[in-house]
C-alpha cells in the first residue's frame, strides 16, 4: 500500500484490479464545483428560454438536493439523478417558470446541459492518464468510481469527449447505487457486485478521506494523488466576481478593437453580440422556429446569430431556422399598396414630407420613360426636380393622383408586386398563418414590419426583434416589436438615450455587399431586383467589409470569453451603457475619420433618394439654450448631439478645438449627474419632476 505516489505503476501487483476516482484525479475543473451548477443554470435558461435568473435556478437545484437528501436520508451524491431532475421540473412547473415543455424534453436538456458545462470547464490530468494507460496495457482492469450527482450516462459522455473512455472496464457512479465513497459503503457494494477480493484491488484518488481512509477500511490497497495545485480545496477560494470578470472581458474587447491593427469603430461589435444573445433567448422563450433577418443590415446579424446558435445549441432538432428576407422600405411599400383613393403613404408623409414630383414617382419603380410620360402629360417637366414642402398635401400630388396613366401603372405595379412577393414568401416553406412572420433587423421604428403587416391585411402576426427602437409607431397585438438593446417602450431611460446615440453609424457598419431591393420578380434564384449605388458599393468593398471581418473574429472570441461568466441581464445592460458612453465621448481621431469616410456610402433607397449624411445642423440661439438646459438636467438626452460635435469639428478642420475638446469633463459630469439623481434626490422630488427620471 502507498499513501502518496508520483508513479502509479510502482507497488501495484500484477493482475490486480484498479478503482480510480474521476474528479481531480483523472480530470480537473477550472472553476469551483458549485460554479459548474451556476453555469448549468445559465445554459438551461438560455436554451429553454426560462424566465428566471441564474442564481435563482442555482438555488432551486441546491435546495432540491437538500430536500431529497433529508427525504431519503442520503447524501446528495447518492440520490438518483432522475429523481433530482423530476423534482426540479415539478418546482419550475408549479411556479409557471416552465410552459409547454414536456418532461422528456426537459430531462434531455438537463442532461445535455450538465454534459456541456462539465466538458467546457474540464481538462485532463495527462500524467495520471499516461500512467493509467500503461497499467491498462499491462492487463490491469481499471474501473472509474466517482461520487457524482449525475448519472453513469453523463459521466460516460464526458469520458468519451476526453477520449479516455476505453481506459475503463466500467463506470460506477454513487447516484446510481444510493451509496458513496464519502460514507465508504460504495466500496463494499462494488466488491460484491464484481466478486472481487479487496486485497487484490487498489483505489487511486485525490481525496484522502474518501479515496484513501474509507477504502482502507474496506481492506483495499490505496494510492493517494495529492494534486494540491488544482484541488477542490484550492478552488473553493476562487469563486471570483462575475461583474469583475465581465468588465475584464469588456476591457479586452475595447483594447483589441482600438489597437493600431484594428479598423475604426469595430468596438461596436459588443452591441451586436449583446443583441445576438438577447435575440436567441427571446426566440427560445417564445418558441419561435423561423426567424427572418431583413436585408441589408440583417445579413451580418444573421451571420453572427448562426455562429452563436451553432456554438451553444444542445439539440440540433430544436435549432431555429434563420432566413434572409430581401426587402427594403421601398419594396415593402410596393407589396402593401392600397388603391390610390385609399392609400395614405404614411411612411412617405412622415419621413419625407418634402418631395419632388420625379422623386415621388421613382418610389414606385416605374421605368424612366413612364415617369417622363406622366410628368409630360401633366406639364410638370419644368418642376419635376423641385422640392415641394408637404408634397402629399399639395396640388401637384392631387394632379398626379388623378392622372389615368399614373393610376394604370400604379395599379399594375401593386398587383404585380403582390403576386411576385407571394411567390417569394412561399419559397421559404413556412406556414405564416400559424407561425406568424418574425423579423430580426437593426430596427429604429419598424417601417418594413408595418408594410409587411399591411401586406397580410393584418391577418398574420408580424413581430419585430430589433437592435433598438427609437420611434413610436402604430403597434397592435399582432404587430409587436421589441428593442433588445434599447427602446422607447414603455419609455426611454438613461440607458436607452445613451445606446441610441449613433444609429447612423450602426447602419453603415451593418451594411451588406449587395444592393437595395427595389422590387420583386419571378427569377427563382433571387426573386428581387436590386440597385447598389456606386458609393455604397465602393465604401463597402474598401472599408466596411474589413470592419465586419474583424468584428466577426472578435465575436468568436467574445463567445468563448463570456461563456464561463454568469453575468446577469442587469450587469450586461449597465456595462453596455457605460461602454457606449466611453467609446462615444472618447472617440479617437481614427474612429472619427473612419466614421466620416464610411458615411459617404449612406444612401436612402426610398423617399428623396439622398446620399451621404449631414453632420451638424443650424440651430437658433433659443434651441441652443434649451439644449444646454437639457444637458445640465439630463445630459443623456443630449448624448446623440454630443457624438456629432467631434465629427463636426473634424470635417471643419477645427483641429485645435478638437484637441482641447473636454471629453473627460463631459464624461464625468454625465456619470456624476446620473449618480446624483440615483443617490441624492428624494422620492418626492423625483416624482414631481419628470425630467429627473433616471431609470436604467
Amino acid at each position: 500500500m502507498k499513501k502518496t505516489s508520483n508513479s502509479l505503476t510502482n507497488g501495484i501487483n500484477s493482475g490486480s484490479v484498479i478503482f480510480c476516482d474521476m474528479f481531480d484525479t483523472v480530470v480537473h475543473r477550472s472553476v469551483h464545483p458549485n460554479y459548474v451548477i451556476r453555469l448549468w443554470s445559465k445554459t438551461m435558461i438560455r436554451e429553454l428560454g426560462l424566465n428566471i435568473d441564474i442564481d435563482s435556478l442555482y438555488f432551486i437545484r441546491k435546495e432540491v438536493e437538500l430536500f431529497l437528501s433529508e427525504k431519503y436520508n442520503l447524501l446528495h451524491v447518492e440520490i438518483s439523478y432522475d429523481i433530482v431532475i423530476k423534482e426540479i421540473y415539478n418546482r419550475l412547473l408549479c411556479n409557471n417558470i416552465l410552459s409547454n415543455i414536456p418532461y422528456p424534453k426537459f430531462k434531455n436538456y438537463f442532461e445535455k446541459a450538465d454534459i456541456h458545462v462539465e466538458i467546457k470547464v474540464q481538462f485532463i490530468n495527462k500524467n495520471t492518464i499516461n500512467q493509467l494507460t500503461k497499467l491498462k496495457n499491462d492487463n490491469h482492469k481499471i474501473y472509474c468510481v466517482s461520487d457524482f450527482y449525475t448519472s453513469k450516462k453523463v459521466l460516460t459522455k464526458i469520458l468519451d469527449h476526453h477520449n479516455i473512455l476505453d481506459l475503463f472496464e466500467d463506470i460506477f457512479v454513487s447516484s446510481e447505487y444510493k451509496c458513496s465513497k464519502h460514507t465508504g459503503n460504495l466500496y463494499n457494494c462494488l466488491l460484491t457486485a464484481l466478486e472481487l477480493d479487496p486485497t487484490n484491488v487498489t483505489m487511486i484518488g485525490d481525496n484522502f478521506k474518501h479515496d484513501i481512509v474509507n477504502a482502507k477500511k474496506c481492506s483495499l490497497n490505496t494510492i493517494y494523488i495529492a494534486n494540491k495545485d488544482v484541488s477542490t480545496t484550492r478552488l473553493k477560494y476562487s469563486y471570483g466576481s462575475d461583474t469583475y470578470n465581465y468588465k475584464k472581458v469588456l476591457k479586452g474587447i475595447y483594447k483589441r478593437c482600438n489597437s493600431k491593427q484594428a479598423p475604426g469603430n469595430s468596438d461596436y461589435v459588443l452591441f451586436y453580440y449583446n443583441y445576438t444573445e438577447r435575440l436567441y433567448f427571446k426566440l427560445k422563450q417564445e418558441g419561435i422556429k423561423n426567424i427572418f433577418f431583413l436585408a441589408r443590415e440583417g445579413l451580418f446579424l444573421k451571420k453572427l446569430f448562426d455562429f452563436y446558435q451553432n456554438y451553444f445549441a444542445l439539440n440540433d432538432e430544436d435549432l431555429i431556422v434563420s432566413h434572409y428576407l430581401k426587402t427594403s422600405r421601398q419594396a415593402s411599400m410596393l407589396v402593401s399598396l392600397k388603391s390610390i383613393d385609399k392609400e395614405e403613404f404614411s411612411f412617405l408623409r412622415n419621413k419625407y414630407p418634402k418631395l419632388t414630383p420625379h422623386g415621388f414617382l421613382k418610389n414606385f419603380d416605374f421605368e424612366e420613360d413612364v415617369i417622363n410620360t406622366i410628368l409630360s402629360n401633366l406639364k410638370l417637366e419644368n418642376i419635376q426636380f423641385n422640392s415641394i414642402p408637404d408634397f402629399l398635401d399639395s396640388e401637384v400630388y392631387e394632379t398626379i393622383k388623378q392622372n389615368e396613366l399614373f393610376i394604370t401603372h400604379y395599379d399594375k405595379k401593386r398587383f404585380e408586386q403582390k403576386t411576385y412577393f407571394d411567390t417569394y414568401l412561399k419559397s421559404f416553406n413556412v406556414n405564416f398563418i400559424e407561425e406568424g412572420l418574425h423579423l430580426a433587423d437593426i430596427g429604429w421604428g419598424g417601417t418594413m414590419q408595418e408594410r409587411l403587416y399591411d401586406y397580410f391585411n393584418g391577418e398574420v402576426k408580424v413581430y419585430g426583434y430589433y437592435l433598438g427602437i427609437r420611434e413610436v409607431y402604430n403597434i397592435t397585438e399582432n404587430s409587436k416589436r421589441f428593442g433588445l438593446n434599447y427602446s422607447v417602450y414603455p419609455f426611454a431611460s438613461y440607458s436607452d438615450h445613451i445606446l441610441r446615440g449613433n444609429i447612423e453609424l450602426n447602419e453603415q457598419l451593418l451594411s451588406a455587399p449587395h444592393g437595395s431591393t427595389i422590387s420583386y420578380n419571378l427569377n427563382a434564384t433571387s426573386f428581387s431586383k436590386e440597385f447598389h449605388q456606386d458609393d455604397e458599393k465602393r465604401i463597402f468593398d474598401n472599408n466596411i467589409s474589413k470592419i465586419q471581418d474583424f468584428m466577426f473574429k472578435q465575436f468568436q472570441m467574445m463567445i468563448k470569453e463570456f461563456d464561463n461568466i454568469c453575468y446577469s441581464p442587469v450587469t450586461m445592460q449597465k456595462e453596455m451603457t457605460n461602454y457606449a458612453l466611453r467609446i462615444g465621448i472618447f472617440a479617437s481621431k481614427k474612429n472619427i475619420s473612419e466614421m466620416i469616410k464610411i458615411s459617404e456610402g449612406f444612401y436612402s433607397n426610398v423617399g428623396d433618394f439622398s446620399k451621404g449624411l449631414t453632420i451638424g445642423t443650424n440651430r437658433s440661439k433659443k434651441d441652443m439654450l434649451d439644449n444646454v438646459k437639457t444637458f445640465i438636467l439630463t445630459p443623456e438626452k443630449q448624448f446623440r448631439y454630443l457624438l456629432r460635435l467631434k465629427p463636426y469639428l473634424f470635417t471643419k478642420k477645427k483641429f485645435l478645438l478638437l484637441a482641447i475638446f473636454p471629453s473627460y469633463i463631459i464624461y464625468w459630469y454625465i456619470k456624476f449627474n446620473i449618480w446624483m439623481r440615483q443617490s441624492l434626490l428624494t422620492e418626492r422630488f423625483y416624482l414631481k419632476y419628470a425630467f429627473f427620471n433616471f431609470k436604467k
